[in-house]
């Protein structure tokens, strides 16, 4: 897999002191190691689901990592969860038989690494490692279909019980719509609503691909 596993800041075992020195040194009990250091957390106040990038503030200083790089998105998640991220594969959706990447997934937020190093993200809690986690617009997990359409949010399409939103859309140029023919595609979050309540926010989103 292209995303290596992944190794928490601060938790490399450090050698015991006590064994360099002369023979006279006296040296602790057979067994006893060095306690290794307790990780500190990436500190942050928020999480802003963006259309290109997560961004955390802390202090007023922000944070960004990009979907075009899994590894700092993948390490930072397993940093303030605490946990490090059980992989699956992602199957190819044509049936071909490839793997197109490995998907990652904690409590209340999945990131799919691709082979070719991106990563996009899926977030099904308020909060994520305790750290409230929204759009740019305040749009998270548990606000209402109302709040999402007055934020400006566009429904792109529903099967009957969930609705989908495009929330803070940008456009690509150079793409073509597949929703709204003859105009420029767009990136966006992507919002789902279940019963008038938002359940998911995803990013990246696009009108301009199949997948």
């Amino acid at each position: 897999m292209i995303v290596a596993g992944l190794a928490l800041a601060g938790c490399a075992q450090t050698s015991g002191a006590g064994e360099a020195g002369g023979s006279n040194a006296t040296s602790s009990p057979t067994g006893e190691s060095t306690p290794t250091p307790t990780p500190t957390p990436t500190p942050a106040d928020s999480i802003t689901v963006g259309v290109d990038a997560l961004v955390t503030v802390h202090d007023g200083e922000s944070v960004t990592y990009p979907y075009t790089e899994a590894e700092p998105l993948l390490d930072f998640v397993a940093e303030i969860t605490g946990l490090s991220p059980v992989g699956e594969d992602i199957p190819d959706p044509w049936g071909n038989g490839e793997v197109w990447g490995t998907k990652y997934t904690w409590e209340g937020i999945t990131v799919s690494a691709t082979t070719d190093g991106a990563a996009g993200i899926h977030i099904t809690s308020a909060t994520v490692g305790g750290i409230p986690v929204s759009t740019s617009q305040g749009i998270a997990v548990g606000s209402t279909s109302e709040e999402v359409v007055g934020t400006g949010g566009q429904e792109t399409w529903n099967d009957g019980v969930s609705f989908y939103f495009s929330v803070d859309p940008q456009p690509v140029e150079g793409t073509q719509s597949l929703s709204r023919p003859g105009e420029t595609g767009s990136a966006y979050v992507d919002v789902t609503t279940v019963d008038g309540v938002v359940t998911a926010l995803a990013a990246p989103a696009n009108d301009y691909s199949d997948l």
